[in-house]
């Protein structure tokens, strides 16, 4: 896979205060894979150290009230020059950067108030149609890229959730057209703390996994810190541990990075892999759920409940880190 990104992610001393934000997880992802550094700010002309810089009405200023917008454009636009050329796979980006941000950024205040909105280069590049991503939205192992869904996923999502092998035994019908698929991700796929699961090497979905939150309406309803785990996977990949490795980044992620205290799950009867996966990554049983109904298919199944605690995962850590 042909990544680019922000180079101060890969430890080069370009950020605004001379340092970098040499972030582990983001080389992990880069082994192995064709990596193209860049830092927007120096591309257009700016020296290292510089004064921070923030958007303010569309217009990038530094602290020191000097315009900078010029300078800052003219990095995306050679970003995105190269961009074009080197026509990567995944861009992954700086997070709240003014430059390399792609959800947040800080609002031109100097106060460390943060709004919705892409820096610039991140815009750019999105517009022109590469996949651009914050760098704390993905999660790494050994295999595997959990990162946010796009439009662009609509084919890769189509091929294997048109299967009635995968769908249906976790409650859903088969996709029928790539449509219904990019319908999928923009209105089911949307969500916060919701993944593409993708091999390393192409970054190409071949699976979903999610933690509904406190706004789920299921098992894990009403608690902030309880969650509930979904998960899917391409039948071309099936035995051969990758949902499961994914389960256990997202459990990681779950207890570690979200602050869980549990995290439940559940699989229908006769879904033997799904079952097979929870018991390996530490879930236990909790309850049956007897004509439980399943809406997408308009029929009652039963339900077998498991859930995994924090305490449980503190003890088994070693064993169920990816």
């Amino acid at each position: 896979m042909k990544i680019m990104v922000s180079a101060c992610l890969t430890g080069e001393n370009c950020k605004y205060n001379g340092g970098n934000n040499r972030n582990n997880k983001i080389l992990r992802l880069l082994e192995g894979n064709q990596v193209i550094p860049v830092c927007p700010e120096q591309m257009g002309g700016l020296p290292t150290p510089r004064v921070p810089s923030e958007i303010r009405n569309g217009t990038v200023m530094a602290k020191d009230g000097r315009n900078v917008d010029s300078e800052f454009r003219t990095g995306a636009a050679k970003c995105l020059e190269i961009a074009r050329h080197e026509q990567p796979d995944l861009v992954v980006l700086q997070s709240r950067s003014p430059s390399c941000g792609v959800k947040q950024r800080y609002d031109g205040t100097f106060s460390g108030t943060l709004i919705r909105g892409a820096g610039v280069t991140a815009q750019l590049l999105m517009e022109n149609g590469f996949q651009a991503v914050d760098a704390e939205d993905l999660l790494v192992t050994d295999r595997l890229l959990l990162r946010k869904w796009a439009e662009r996923d609509a084919k890769d999502l189509y091929r294997y959730a048109s299967d009635p092998e995968v769908g249906l035994i976790a409650g859903w019908p088969p996709h029928s057209s790539v449509n219904e698929s990019l319908d999928v991700i923009r209105n089911i796929l949307n969500g916060a703390e919701t993944y593409a699961v993708c091999l390393k090497t192409d970054g190409r979905a071949i699976g979903a996994i999610g933690l509904k939150l406190e706004e789920s309406t299921g098992i894990a309803a009403g608690r902030e810190d309880t969650c509930e785990l979904g998960y899917w996977l391409g039948k071309p990949f099936w035995s051969r541990g990758i949902m499961t490795e994914a389960v256990r980044e997202m459990i990681r992620h779950g207890f570690e990075d979200l602050g869980m205290r549990t995290i439940w799950c559940e699989y229908y009867e006769g879904n033997i892999r799904s079952r097979r996966v929870q018991e390996k990554c530490g879930f236990h049983y909790q309850k049956t759920i007897r004509e439980a109904d399943v809406p997408l298919l308009h029929e009652k199944r039963t339900v077998y409940v498991n859930s995994l605690n924090r305490a449980e995962y503190q003890e088994r850590k070693d064993e169920l880190s990816c």
